[in-house]
């Protein structure tokens, strides 16, 4: 009897699962999808019930699948616990002939579909002796997904192809969280700042006979710092016993004059105990979002960790949205806390969480360490692995501990009409916060009764303004996202990645800010596909394909609700909008004018930025970069004296000509001279003179070579020639690099 065959989605756990079945079993790897929708044409039946037409992506690998399941009857799938891995358990079974057209097993075929949350050797073996059916509720679900995914994005990114420029897509979720970005830019943009002053008093026990009154305004180098004052620090909170709101210097000036020769009495003492209580254990984007926070990981570093951590059967399954703890797992971790903790850490009963899981299939357990008595310097972590597993198994025990006492304090001074209030905060009962380091501000107030005097050294009034609302990081994206119900575990990884990739917004620091592209696709879609892009619109979808999974929805009947009234509005719109609209941003100053026609001009977006355009336009063709060049200018600084003594020459096409200097979204480079029909560009080469100055002696590699620049994603760095077969490389400081360019730079009178 032939052994059955275990299909896995990744390479790397084939070596566990193998160990873990036994010689009983062969084990071999899917490496992942092994089939989608094709690249260059539609790939969706919208007149036969969308019937999707899949396309092979990775032929050798089900050449191998092929080879391997030759001869056997069994086959048995063991990928991953969610919509994804049912798909590609089911894409495998029909590739290797083990499921009929309509879905039915074959006649002489077994076929087993096997789950575990976490690689370990109970878990794997539970599953192997509880096998279930493919789950077609799932594979439906990610099917309508990736479906109307593809009619959302191949019907709508014509259409930006037509009325702003070509190579422009739209997405079903990415435009949502696009148009996030973008409404918190303008809301940035919009805001007026209001004024606004505070008043504290560094009081203390003891008289010096002196009461310093100090202003602070925020635009005036005078200031003190009001952290190294003396004393306890107390603001005013009420007026005439209404909250303090002061608006005006004057103001303030009349509340310090007035209270600086006071008494200052202790007017008032109150104390009581609060209870902060432990979070629930990590979800996905919960991960993710606190990962980014304390460990400073974006969404895909923190997913790449968690990935190889579950493939090494160190924690279980990382895309869950479910918050739920086995019992088993409870049981476990509240025994770890015990022996590390003591037994008064733990409450009387153990603690279950709510999920938020909408999908019962999927509502699996949330992430936790797949034995929590197993530190990560017992498990021979390193980096980011060893820095994530630690923040989640402190996570998932702190989850199961009693809650943090804190002890609040209040005291209070009454001076004329005026309240001014400290407050203060000590741990009493760490509880959770022992394995758990969040952070708790303390403030330990000393001791005092009510008739207290204390005696001012120093009044300050402190002017300040209100802040616009922060950019979104990709924490706090995630975070809108979810309480939108927008997008799934395994979802906003790839919502991240794309709205960068196509340059619809971009990173300043950790925060988000959109692009002029990104503004533009924006706004044509508010204005005319408003349904589309709606937050309720785009959440009800989410439940839809919930609705599908749970067996409540066909996704048929879905998609046709979708669908025709979706493609009539594209055929509407099309002869609708007007180009011009969504491609002039402004006009342009009143001083730039046009270099042919002499009229005025607009701001123009092409495919690399802004660009002024003559108002005339197709009639006149005049144009000129930002900086009011037109392109003979600009090629013609190609062969300037101060040109060549920053940059090398013009490169050379194969038949001798000079490429061409162009302006870019990000300054000059070279271009083909038959650009953009010959998609051909370089950047600018620094001379041999400015490039010694900047980078110094050219390093060599281990074999005596000389190493080469090269950029990556974190910016320029040496490497070995034969790179990446090589991989040796010598990091170079990004701030001190830019420093030193700048430096270099300051020196010559020509600047890009």
């Amino acid at each position: 009897m032939s052994k059955p065959l275990v299909i896995v989605e990744s390479p790397s756990k084939v070596k566990s699962i193998k160990k873990y079945l036994g010689k009983e079993y062969d084990v071999t790897s899917s490496k992942g999808h092994i089939a989608d929708l094709p690249k260059s044409v539609l790939g969706v039946d919208v007149e036969n019930k969308f019937e999707p037409t899949y396309e092979v992506t990775k032929k050798k690998t089900v050449q191998d699948l092929k080879k391997s399941f030759k001869d056997k009857d069994t086959l048995i799938l063991a990928v991953d616990p969610d919509r994804e891995g049912e798909a590609i358990g089911w894409h495998v079974a029909k590739r290797l002939g083990v499921l009929t057209k309509s879905g039915k097993v074959k006649k002489g075929f077994d076929l087993k579909r096997i789950v575990f949350t976490s690689i370990t050797k109970d878990a794997v073996q539970d599953a192997i002796n509880h096998p279930r059916e493919i789950d077609m509720n799932l594979v439906n679900a990610q099917q309508a997904r990736r479906v109307l995914d593809r009619l959302v994005g191949y019907k709508l990114s014509p259409l930006l192809w037509k009325k702003i420029r070509f190579g422009l897509s739209a997405g079903r979720v990415q435009s949502v969280a696009v148009r996030l970005i973008v409404e918190r830019e303008e809301e940035r943009d919009a805001f007026i700042p209001d004024e606004y002053w505070k008043i504290k008093a560094a009081l203390n026990e003891d008289d010096n006979g002196n009461t310093n009154v100090h202003i602070i305004e925020k635009d005036t180098e005078e200031g003190i710092d009001v952290g190294n004052l003396s004393g306890i620090l107390f603001e005013l909170q009420q007026i005439s016993g209404k909250k303090a709101e002061l608006a005006r210097r004057k103001d303030v000036e009349a509340i310090l004059d007035s209270v600086s020769s006071k008494r200052w009495i202790i007017s008032n003492v109150t104390k009581k105990q609060v209870t902060r209580n432990p979070k629930p254990p990590f979800t996905t984007s919960t991960l993710q979002q606190t990962a980014s926070g304390w460990l400073g990981f974006s969404a895909k570093r923190t997913m790449m960790a968690a990935q190889k951590l579950y493939e090494q059967g160190h924690i279980t399954y990382m895309r869950t949205d479910s918050t739920n703890l086995s019992k088993e797992a409870v049981s476990a971790i509240r025994l770890v806390i015990e022996r590390e903790f003591g037994k008064k850490s733990i409450p009387a009963k153990p603690k279950y969480y709510a999920t938020k899981a909408k999908v019962a299939q999927e509502a699996h357990e949330a992430i936790r360490p797949s034995d929590s008595s197993k530190k990560a310097s017992d498990l021979g972590l390193e980096g980011d692995q060893y820095k994530l597993y630690d923040l989640i198994r402190q996570r998932a025990m702190a989850s199961q501990m009693i809650e943090a006492t804190l002890e609040s304090m209040k005291l209070e001074v009454v001076v004329d009409n005026y309240l001014f209030g400290a407050n203060g905060q000590r741990i009493v009962t760490k509880g959770y916060l022992a394995v758990y380091p969040e952070k708790v501000s303390e403030t330990i107030l000393p001791e005092l009764e009510k008739g207290k005097e204390l005696f001012a050294h120093d009044v300050i009034g402190s002017q300040h303004f209100t802040q616009p609302p922060a950019r979104y990081s990709e924490a706090s994206l995630i975070k809108i996202l979810e309480s939108y119900g927008i997008g799934r575990p395994s979802t906003y990884v790839p919502i991240l990645s794309t709205i960068q990739t196509r340059k619809y917004v971009e990173k300043e620091g950790r925060y988000f800010i959109p692009t002029d592209t990104g503004k533009i696709v924006t706004r044509l879609l508010v204005d005319n596909f408003s349904n589309v892009v709606d937050y309720e619109f785009t959440a009800s979808m989410e439940n839809n394909l919930d609705e599908i999974a749970n067996g409540k929805l066909d996704w048929v009947k879905m998609m046709d609700e979708f669908y025709d009234p979706f493609d009539k509005q594209i055929a509407k719109k099309d002869s609708e909008i007007d180009r011009t609209t969504y491609t002039i941003l402004d006009e342009a100053p009143d001083d730039i004018i046009c270099p042919d026609c002499k009229g005025k001009m607009d701001i123009k977006l092409g495919r690399y930025g802004k660009f002024y355009s003559c108002k005339k336009w197709p009639d006149c063709k005049g144009i000129l970069s930002l900086d009011g060049k037109t392109q003979e200018e600009i090629e013609a600084e190609a062969r300037s004296k101060e040109f060549l003594e920053v940059y090398k020459p013009a490169p050379k096409t194969d038949d001798g000509r000079d490429y061409l200097l162009k302006q870019g979204r990000y300054g000059r480079f070279w271009a083909h001279p038959d650009y953009p029909k010959v998609k051909d560009a370089q950047p600018l080469d620094y001379s041999e003179e400015v490039f010694n100055k900047i980078y110094g002696e050219v390093p060599k590699s281990e074999d005596g070579k000389d190493m080469v620049l090269r950029k990556g994603r974190f910016g320029e760095f040496w490497a070995h020639p034969d790179y990446p077969k090589k991989k040796e490389v010598v990091r170079i400081n990004k701030k001190e690099l830019a420093e030193k360019k700048q430096e270099v730079l300051s020196d010559y009178s020509y600047s890009a």
